[in-house]
C-alpha cells in the first residue's frame, strides 16, 4: 500500500474486551494502538457493540486480545466463528511478556504478534491488503520500544 493511501485509510476493527479482564489487556493494547499517529481505525469492541451479522460486514480485522481468551472463552469461539463466516481476518495479539499461546488459538489465527504497537499496526494492514503475515514479530525483537 503506498504511503498516500495508508494515511487516508480508516480501518474498522473489532477488539475483544472481557466482561473480565483482570490485568486490563483492552487498555494496555489500544493505548499501543492509539499511539500511532500515522494509524486512523474506527474501533468496535465485544461489549459496547453488538455482534450483529451487519457489523461483521462492516468489519476490517478481528483483534484476539489472548490475554482475555481463558476467561472469555465462549466469546473468543463466537469470533473466530464470524471470521469464518464473514471472511474477516483474525488477529493475535499474545499477553505481554509472553512468547507462547495456545497452539489451538495460533492454528486459527491469520497472525499472532507481541504486544509492539508497529507489528500490530503492520499486521492490521497485511491481512487487509490479504496478504499472508510471514513477518516474524517476537518478544526479543519489541524490547527496543
Amino acid at each position: 500500500m503506498s504511503d498516500e493511501n495508508h494515511e487516508n485509510r480508516v480501518y474498522n476493527i473489532l477488539i475483544t474486551k472481557g466482561e473480565y479482564d483482570p490485568i486490563d489487556q483492552y487498555d494496555f493494547y489500544k493505548k499501543r494502538i492509539d499511539s500511532q499517529e500515522d494509524f486512523s481505525y474506527n474501533e468496535y469492541n465485544t461489549l459496547e457493540n453488538d455482534l450483529t451479522d451487519e457489523l461483521f460486514d462492516e468489519i476490517d480485522v478481528i483483534i484476539l486480545l489472548f490475554g482475555l481468551y481463558h476467561y472469555n472463552t465462549e466469546l473468543f469461539e463466537e469470533l473466530i466463528t464470524k471470521s469464518n463466516e464473514f471472511d474477516v481476518p483474525l488477529l493475535l495479539v499474545r499477553s505481554y511478556g509472553m512468547e507462547s499461546i495456545l497452539k489451538e488459538l495460533e492454528e486459527r489465527s491469520d497472525a499472532v504478534v507481541g504486544w509492539n504497537p508497529h507489528c500490530i499496526i503492520d499486521a492490521i494492514e497485511t491481512l487487509v491488503n490479504r496478504e499472508d503475515w510471514i513477518k516474524p514479530c517476537d518478544i526479543s525483537q519489541e524490547s527496543g520500544i
